[in-house]
């Protein structure tokens, strides 16, 4: 099964178990002791010794917390066994907060492809989950670590996520966009199929660290270290199909088992100050035809900007996109024996801007900036670009380039409709032989006859 299919086979149901229903205000921030807003999970039976299984302990917590408007707090320094999901749900202002508290899944129920999480919070509006570690011990079910549906106004502050076998942390629902209004942010996923997801609307995903370190997990050693389905590794940040208003902005992400992040057919996204080193496949991958998927799908109006991309299979990647910006990324690939560009512009994208971008490449004979024939309308400018083959692009494609010092120079035609002014001109009468000509363009691209050149002008 594809990372795609098996991410939506896996993520279709946002109906609660043992759902949640009252609402109040609370602190936003947990006590020593109970009281003030908030009851503990030690108040309705848990333990958390680290061996006693406070599944149903945690969810009578969560059950009475909404029964009285509070939120909930796991104390610091516990480790709380639970082998089922704990759901939240139709809940309006609380908190659950964990700082220094870890959730350890051990001998977990069923799920396949992610149906279930060790935290799932549904149709819940102005909440925050803050400070818990989640993490899953013993790799048996695929889980993700927390997911959140069909919810607005929420926060996932300094949450850990490690080892779960899906999405550590996922903003994801059946029908894209009914989850509006998520931030996450200085969170870290380690050793998750999928770092961080979304096919919300208004989700920031910010400032987070998000690891696989692919390389030197069982897998890759059982595989001689080269990628391959089925994996328990993918992509590190993914923006899915339908999402819009999205922000991936200043996150590290390093060592995925395909790209560090991936794009679909999402619309108004901004990545920006990202990170990303070492990915198995892309660095950043934008594929408005969601892995082939959808031949007609495309991504529109997407921001890729001031990244560094480092020493993955492919830097920068744009597929069937239209309405895109490019602009001032850092990429390089350091592997002279490894055929990957630094930036492409693929199939079936238009209307592309890649501006003021640094491109270093140690491939002998693949091009660090590469424009397929089937992209149109494209625009390549003012990089800085250090390569034995710096771009390879069809005649369409217009490329404004540094030729040398104090030299500029373009591929294909330039229009100059106020004029050409030149600063090194001086008097003469007598022209010499003509040697070349030079043509002439109207201000519509239509040639206007020839203007000659000749070898001396006394």
């Amino acid at each position: 099964m594809s990372r795609r299919n098996a991410l939506l086979a896996g993520l279709v149901s946002t109906t609660a178990v043992g759902g949640l229903t009252a609402s109040a205000s609370v602190a936003h921030a947990a006590p020593g002791a109970t009281g003030d807003g908030w009851i503990s999970v030690l108040d309705h039976g848990a333990v958390g010794d680290g061996t006693t299984d406070d599944t149903a302990a945690i969810q009578a917590a969560l059950t009475a917390a909404a029964g009285t408007g509070e939120s909930v707090y796991f104390p610091a320094g516990r480790v709380f066994v639970v082998s089922d999901e704990l759901v939240v749900s139709g809940r309006t202002h609380f908190v659950v907060s964990g700082y220094g508290a870890t959730l350890k899944l051990k001998g977990a129920q069923p799920a396949v492809n992610g149906g279930k999480a060790v935290l799932r919070v549904t149709g819940c509006h102005r909440f925050k989950i803050l400070g818990l570690e989640v993490w899953d011990s013993d790799r048996s079910q695929q889980y993700n670590g927390i997911r959140i549906a069909s919810s607005r106004g929420g926060v996932v502050d300094g949450v850990t996520v490690r080892d779960v076998r899906f999405n550590g942390i996922a903003v994801f629902d059946d029908v894209p966009g009914q989850s509006d209004d998520i931030a996450i942010t200085n969170c870290t996923t380690e050793g998750t199929r999928f770092g961080i997801s979304s096919n919300g609307k208004d989700v920031r995903i910010t400032n987070n660290h998000v690891a696989m370190d692919w390389p030197s997990t069982d897998e890759a050693q059982l595989k001689g270290g080269v990628w391959s389905e089925p994996s328990d590794y993918y992509d590190g940040i993914g923006i899915w199909a339908g999402a819009d208003r999205n922000v991936v902005s200043g996150n590290t992400i390093t060592e995925c088992g395909q790209a560090g992040i991936f794009t679909e057919a999402c619309t108004n996204l901004v990545v920006a100050d990202n990170t990303v080193t070492g990915c198995q496949l892309r660095g950043i991958e934008l594929d408005g035809s969601n892995g082939g998927k959808v031949p007609n799908g495309t991504a529109v109006g997407v921001s890729i900007t001031g990244n560094v991309v480092t020493d993955c299979k492919g830097q920068i990647n744009v597929v069937s996109a239209r309405d895109v910006t490019v602009v001032g990324n850092r990429t390089a690939n350091t592997n002279p024996s490894q055929a990957a560009s630094c930036i492409a512009i693929n199939l079936n994208t238009t209307k592309t801007v890649v501006v003021g971008n640094h491109a270093w490449q140690a491939h002998a004979t693949f091009p660090a900036i590469f424009v397929t024939g089937a992209s149109t309308n494209v625009t390549l400018a003012w990089n800085a670009v250090e390569a034995a083959v710096p771009y390879q692009a069809p005649a369409d494609t217009v490329i404004i380039r540094r030729s040398g010092p104090g030299q500029i120079r373009t591929e294909g035609k330039l229009i100059a409709v106020g004029g050409i002014g030149v600063g090194n001109s001086a008097p003469a009468t007598t022209p010499g032989s003509v040697v070349r000509k030079i043509e002439v363009f109207s201000s519509t691209g239509a040639s206007l006859g020839w203007v000659p050149v000749y070898n001396t002008i006394t």
